[in-house]
């Protein structure tokens, strides 16, 4: 809970005090997203929906967005992650820019679509300023993601708060999962005599 907290708020700092160009079309790194896509990936649906929500109306709050459109679209980025888990190969620097890219372009449209669906014009509702919107979050989003999930999942490696990345191993015997530190019968060998 401690290290959800902290990448809240650092990704909230981050996030909303990066500096803007016209030629990213006023984009802002989409690292809140980023952060519940990285719990989407790793942790129970709760615990994204948590991170969705908190960190979703913490930037409404501070951003000049009406208050619920930036939880919908975290919302919607975490459970098509959550729920498509277990056939994406995730972890790999390869496939996290990948990711990056795609939710830092989802982010942008499902937002854009929100306010659209609501009534609220963005200021800069112009294709041209929405395209390059979207190719900046993109660009943000594939350089942005891979740190992100190396950092998180060394924090919770260091802090003890990380759960398996596969929630079904942990019905498993003590004797076959993998990576968790425990000591096998058969990687044990003795040298005394």
């Amino acid at each position: 809970m401690a290290v959800m907290i902290l990448a809240i708020g650092v990704g909230i700092i981050l996030e909303h005090s990066m500096p803007s160009s016209v030629f990213m079309g006023f984009a802002r790194p989409p690292v809140l997203a980023l952060i519940v896509a990285y719990y989407a990936l790793n942790h129970s649906a709760p615990m994204m929906l948590v991170v969705a929500l908190f960190g979703g109306i913490l930037s409404d709050g501070i951003g000049s967005l009406p208050l619920g459109t930036t939880p919908l679209a975290f919302v919607a980025i975490g459970v098509a992650l959550h729920y498509s888990r277990n056939t994406i190969f995730s972890g790999k620097m390869v496939t996290n820019i990948v990711f990056g890219a795609v939710i830092g372009m989802s982010a942008t449209l499902i937002v854009c679509v929100l306010l659209l669906f609501l009534g609220q014009t963005p200021y800069s509702l112009q294709l041209r300023m929405i395209f390059l919107k979207i190719i900046g979050t993109m660009i943000y989003g594939a350089v942005f993601f891979p740190v992100i999930y190396a950092l998180l999942k060394r924090l919770e490696l260091l802090t003890g708060t990380g759960l398996p990345a596969c929630p079904s191993s942990a019905s498993l015997p003590e004797t076959t999962r993998v990576g968790q530190g425990e000591r096998r019968p058969e990687n044990i060998t003795s040298f005394s005599r």
